[in-house]
């Protein structure tokens, strides 16, 4: 019986985590520009926070980590490559940036005997009547 229950609440725990997610990623290394890409596709009706957002508005922007590794150098910071649309969002009281449909990132790197790159992606969804608590989604980029 308790193999049972901890199954049970295994699936619905990862069908709720899933059900919140309302962006599908897509992790990326292009070996041209020595730049790691970061697509995410939103489901329509839903908006994620640009990095542009002030960290004191309220939202959560979009937040990207590379785990540290010795053969991994980062050049620069990771930028946006759309540009999100800036609204007044009564609910934060402030200015904030967004995307809707899809998001864009790039990270140029450097890369020493290293062919895995592990990070993660963490956001904040919202849609117009409310917003979702953040999500971390990591990810392994194998490089060959």
């Amino acid at each position: 019986m308790r193999f049972i229950l901890v199954l049970l609440y295994l699936i619905s725990n990862t069908f709720w985590s899933n059900a919140q997610n309302h962006v599908n990623w897509e992790f990326s290394y292009d070996k041209l520009s020595s730049s790691v890409l970061i697509k995410g596709t939103i489901d329509e009706g839903w908006h994620l926070y640009s990095q542009k957002t002030p960290a004191n508005s309220g939202p959560i922007p979009v937040t990207i980590t590379f785990l540290k590794n010795k053969g991994l150098k980062l050049i620069g910071n990771c930028e946006e490559k759309l540009d999100p649309h800036d609204i007044f969002d009564e609910n934060f009281d402030s200015k904030v940036y967004l995307f809707e449909n899809s998001y864009l990132s790039c990270q140029k790197i450097r890369l020493k005997n290293l062919y895995k790159l592990n990070g993660s992606v963490n956001y904040m969804v919202c849609d117009k009547s409310r917003c979702l608590p953040p999500i971390e989604v990591p990810f392994t980029i194998i490089i060959n």
